[in-house]
């Protein structure tokens, strides 16, 4: 049976900054909420949403004889070196190289160490089983079951100590996990009494009983792809990729170190560009240096 506390270290070693498992379950609450959130026809125009609905909510149902969920934490947070005036760019878009390929490639290399210690059927290698952003995975709640954070009222997972400037990844393993075994955690801080995010949000999106995504600037910016809504457009809000504000006033956000990991740095050629350089881009050149815009 596999270790959560041997897998928490691995995970470390690898270059993540925490890290959990937890006992492949199907996420029924979760379900019930995403269900109903769709159906108010708050994904927008994110019909994938709808879509392998039970595979997302399952882990079973997307691997199979998948028995054991780890979730791998890695912050991005980092000053915005943006000039004054500049299109805003969301903290997760600024870093040169594309996050899911450095995210993976630890994935890969913690999957290695798994598989070095407990042999090569601790995974399914007859499927896809480590996830980045590219799945009908609910990373979020998978960090939330694994007990490394909780989900915000801004509905990003905060990690304790890390904040919610951070970047999930997910595999599944067919190994079982000794759930008796299981490292020590600080307590999770929570929400509770706070409304910071809700009053930032420009748009009003985020609500004390769900996220309208519609409202969205990061889905306006980013998942949308048709022409902005008339009520949004030239908004002093809307910059050129997505949106920090409900995280930027976060009380778990206040304290934290920067650029952690050189692998995700910032692009230095956005420490350069003013407005007028941005106004002068094609949608073919802004696409090339913002690589998430492409996925």
């Amino acid at each position: 049976m596999i270790s959560a506390t041997r897998i928490r270290e691995l995970a470390i070693e690898v270059g993540f900054d925490d890290a959990g498992a937890v006992v492949a379950h199907r996420l029924d609450e979760d379900a019930d909420h995403l269900r109903a959130w769709i159906a108010e026809g708050c994904a927008g125009t994110m019909q994938y949403m709808s879509e392998h609905f039970e595979q997302r909510v399952n882990p079973s149902a997307l691997v199979p004889d998948t028995h054991t969920v780890v979730c791998c934490v890695l912050s991005y947070y980092k000053t915005n070196p943006q000039p004054k005036g500049a299109p805003y760019i969301a903290l997760s878009g600024l870093a040169e190289r594309d996050y899911h390929e450095v995210v993976k490639s630890k994935l890969a290399a913690l999957e290695r160490l798994l598989v070095s210690e407990y042999g090569a059927e601790v995974v399914n290698a007859d499927y896809q089983h480590l996830f980045c952003d590219s799945a009908p995975v609910l990373e979020r709640a998978w960090a939330r079951e694994c007990g490394i954070g909780w989900i915000g009222k801004n509905h990003q997972f905060i990690h304790p100590r890390l904040g919610s400037f951070v970047h999930l990844g997910i595999l599944f393993l067919r190994g079982e996990l000794r759930t008796e075994d299981r490292p020590e955690r600080d307590a999770p801080g929570g929400c509770e009494g706070c409304e910071l995010c809700l009053r930032a949000c420009p748009t009003r999106a985020i609500k004390e009983d769900g996220l309208d995504a519609r409202r969205c600037v990061s889905y306006l910016t980013i998942e949308r792809k048709e022409p902005l809504p008339e009520e949004h457009v030239g908004k002093p809000y809307i910059g050129l990729y997505g949106c920090d504000n409900c995280q930027r006033v976060c009380p778990h956000n206040q304290h934290l170190q920067a650029d952690i990991h050189p692998e995700l740095s910032t692009n230095p050629r956005f420490a350069e560009m003013t407005a007028d350089d941005w106004a002068g881009t094609s949608r073919r050149q802004r696409i090339k240096l913002l690589r998430r815009l492409a996925k």
